[in-house]
């Protein structure tokens, strides 16, 4: 008895499939061969599920599982409010699963966009949530998200129970950082990132009691800091 190698057998079962595809497009008017049944939607929190819907099955109804034109399906879902990214993958004999992963707000930018976890700008209507502020030019949104980082870094190790409110840079990129508390934290512009970790060096000496009569701690001077009272 012959028994077939590895490779006829994955030669036979391509031409199959060309077959397949190209029976399907001579007469795609009479009958689809292994037609799309079951569309899986996953990972939807923000993202209108009637939207996704409707163009899913406009690329997916009446197609066969193995000629839709997936690429296409891909780039029209994202351009879709709240996607970010989207996985589209076929679930044989007869269906799709499309996984989307959404934008995931971390800040407010320029008062008309959001930055994502990794500092990327995105567009959506409205986010339900209080949001620190970012406010600078439009190319700096990688720098700015740095310091807004770095500086929740620096509260976390030092245990501090305050949060960003707003971290804006002026036209000559000198750097301001406002706290729910109340402080307002002037930078400047030069060595921003050295100077916040100065920052809460200090922060840390000072006495919790004096903490709420304080309205501004400046960073710069060359080699020391000033305080402003409320």
């Amino acid at each position: 008895m012959k028994i077939f190698s590895k490779t006829k057998i994955y030669i036979l079962l391509t031409f199959l499939v060309l077959l397949i595809l190209f029976l399907n497009n001579k007469y795609n008017n009479e009958k689809i061969y292994f037609p799309i049944t079951e569309i899986k939607i996953i990972g939807i929190k923000n993202a209108n599920i009637d939207i996704i819907s409707k163009i899913s099955n406009k690329y997916l109804e009446d197609k066969s599982f193995f000629n839709f034109r997936m690429k296409f399906l891909k780039k029209e879902i994202e351009k879709i409010e709240w996607v970010k990214n989207v996985g589209v993958r076929r679930i044989y004999p007869n269906g799709v699963s499309i996984h989307i992963e959404e934008h995931k707000p971390v800040v407010v930018w320029n008062n008309k966009s959001y930055l994502d976890y990794k500092g990327d700008i995105f567009l959506v209507n409205k986010v339900d949530k209080n949001l620190p502020n970012l406010n600078s030019k439009k190319n700096r949104n990688k720098a700015m998200f740095e310091y807004f980082s770095l500086f929740n870094k620096y509260l976390s190790i030092y245990d501090i129970n305050d949060t960003i409110v707003e971290i804006y840079e002026n036209e000559i990129r000198s750097v301001k950082i406002s706290l729910a508390s109340g402080v307002n934290i002037e930078l400047g512009s030069d060595n921003v990132r050295e100077r916040i970790e100065m920052f809460f060096k200090i922060y840390k000496k000072l006495k919790s009691r004096d903490l709420k009569k304080i309205r501004y701690i400046d960073m710069r001077y060359s080699n020391g800091f000033s305080i402003g009272w409320k």
